[in-house]
């Protein structure tokens, strides 16, 4: 692994009393962000640092997980030292704050102008909400894919020379969709319904585990308060950004509404996790919540009415609900919704009310748990082709390769694993179990011309996330009984980068798919956006009516899904 440290050398005073901590838990108590997506348990080996002098005697671990050479030059883990003496140290130069979140776009606004529901919000209808179809930047070469935040940005200042422009205090808005890894929010002028500015980020609590089970044992370990403190120093970020970006008053934000997964609202509100982390999966509150911003303890500089969506349970929360809302299913006929992440939410009915269940993909889509995976920074690797070649790297030549922002490979992000798999499959480098030929069963194969290695362990992560979400797609639609679904909607910024072609060869998604998927954007995000603007009544009608006519099917001891997902762990080699 390449890091990069930076210059700036901190200095954290020796600890007074009580049981010594890791060094990952006194930098994030001391405010540092120190990437662990393991949750600090030693088995990632990202959460590295660099001691200046007196590096401690690396550990075993560290042994395992650092090369000699970082270990000659002060790099330890983290989560493996303990001690309460002061040191100096140096951290890794982080460039998950450039993480590409996908925020909506305006072209279903445009695209329906004059249409409205909920009591007569011009243009908000259900649709493509990102305004990106997953033809807008497969094919480009490297650099090509447009960077969400130049987007933004330029969406910003747009909305504050109108701002500037006119007189009076206007009133604003903002919808914030809390994922497990970023968090989206954007700004809106309430009267002119008309958005002003866009941000994103990621999200701090990374530093506590990648995934949500990592989060809710750290909750439950004692670590609420934090956890809490950390979401709402994001969001007092992003509102910040918001407003500066619009040129606005803070006072001008008289109104949040706030998504996120079941977990992530809990978490935000300071509610216990002990359900949510064993059976029978019990939250403490699935309601929709209103509030104020200082109930949530925000910033003194905020002063609104803030509204958090109602969820469905412990693994299926408001997020869906909120996409529900925004493609509005409920008046659709038979339709499947599927947010593909470390949690793999899906609903499948419509008008006649929903069956929903989630699975446990963990984070390889995100790009967790693989050797060569990556956020959406910068860099990341979004989509590539393979040839078999015996003059190239490891008989392996990149022949198409599109990075986000253009930039030099640095990684594989969910999408760039998916085509790395797929493109495996199509060239008959590894079996139907999964199995890498030789040589890449020893050296791993690879990737943009050699600047990193697929693993064979890499695959075995991939066939168990991809196992679990086509397992759960088919247990869900068995149990429904409508038959194969005449709608297929992928949420979030995976979907909108992702191959078709791709993920079906791997077996994500059966065949009976193939042309019949649209990419939705951030379904979460339009969702919070449309009851922004909504007559509230309506909205709240529409919402309640989603959640009381909604069925939760457990996977965890389904037979089905069992026995199905022992059979998708396997690929298809014959395609």
């Amino acid at each position: 692994m390449n890091v990069q440290y930076a210059k700036e050398v901190i200095k954290l005073p020796a600890q007074s009393g009580g049981k010594a901590e890791t060094l990952l838990m006194r930098l994030i108590r001391a405010g540092y962000y120190v990437d662990a997506p393991c949750g600090g348990k030693g088995t990632c080996g990202r959460c590295r640092v660099r001691f200046v002098s007196e590096a401690p005697q690396p550990t075993a671990n560290e042994r395992r997980l650092l090369t000699e050479e970082e270990r000659s030059s002060g790099v330890r883990l983290a989560c493996e030292v303990r001690g309460a003496e002061a040191c100096s140290l140096q951290l890794p130069v982080s460039r998950e704050q450039e993480i590409d979140v996908l925020v909506t776009a305006d072209a279903v606004v445009e695209k329906n102008a004059g249409q409205t529901v909920d009591g007569g919000i011009t243009g908000q209808t259900a649709g493509v909400i990102s305004g990106q179809a997953a033809g807008d930047i497969h094919g480009q070469a490297a650099g090509d894919i447009p960077g969400q935040r130049e987007c933004a940005a330029a969406h910003s200042r747009e909305g504050a020379v109108k701002m500037r422009g006119q007189s009076g205090k206007k009133r604003c808005g903002a919808a914030v969709d809390i994922g497990t890894t970023t968090l989206a929010a954007t700004l809106f002028d309430l009267e002119e319904k008309k958005r002003l500015a866009a941000a994103s980020s990621v999200n701090h609590q990374r530093a506590y585990g990648a995934d949500v089970l990592s989060r809710i044992q750290a909750a439950n370990e004692g670590a609420t308060e934090e956890l809490r403190l950390s979401i709402c120093r994001d969001i007092d970020a992003l509102l910040a950004g918001l407003v500066a970006d619009a040129g606005i008053p803070d006072d001008a934000v008289e109104e949040l509404v706030i998504v996120g997964n079941t977990t992530m609202c809990h978490l935000l509100r300071g509610l216990s996790c002990a359900g949510l982390g064993a059976a029978p999966f019990t939250p403490e509150d699935l309601s929709l919540w209103e509030g104020s911003s200082e109930e949530l303890a925000l910033s003194e500089r905020w002063s609104a009415a803030v509204t958090i969506f109602p969820g469905i349970s412990a693994f299926v929360g408001a997020d869906i609900v909120a996409g529900i809302y925004a493609l509005e299913m409920d008046r659709k006929q038979n339709a499947l919704l599927l947010d593909i992440g470390t949690n793999g939410e899906m609903a499948a009915g419509g008008a006649d009310g929903f069956l929903v269940t989630s699975a446990a993909a963990g984070p390889v889509f995100e790009g967790g748990n693989i050797s060569c995976g990556v956020a959406g920074v910068p860099g990341a690797v979004t989509s590539l082709a393979l040839e078999r070649d015996p003059a190239a790297t490891g008989g392996i030549r990149t022949v198409e390769v599109s990075t986000i922002a253009g930039e030099t490979p640095v990684g594989l992000c969910g999408t760039g694993i998916i085509d790395a798999v797929g493109e495996a499959v199509r060239l008959g480098l590894i079996d139907e179990n999964g199995t890498f030929e030789e040589p890449w069963f020893t050296d791993g194969m690879p990737v943009a011309e050699g600047r990193f290695r697929f693993l064979q362990e890499d695959v075995r992560q991939v066939q168990m996330g991809k196992a679990a979400i086509r397992a759960g797609i088919e247990t869900l639609l068995a149990e429904y009984g409508g038959g194969d679904p005449e709608e297929i909607l992928i949420a979030g910024g995976f979907g909108c980068r992702m191959n078709e072609e791709q993920a079906i060869r791997i077996g994500l998604f059966p065949e009976q798919f193939r042309g019949h998927i649209t990419m939705t954007g951030n379904s979460a995000l339009a969702g919070a956006e449309r009851y922004l603007l909504a007559d509230r009544t309506s909205a709240k009608q529409r919402l309640a009516s989603v959640t009381e006519h909604t069925e939760e099917l457990s996977l965890a001891m389904h037979p089905k899904f069992n026995e199905l997902y022992l059979e998708e762990m396997f690929f298809d080699t014959d395609r």
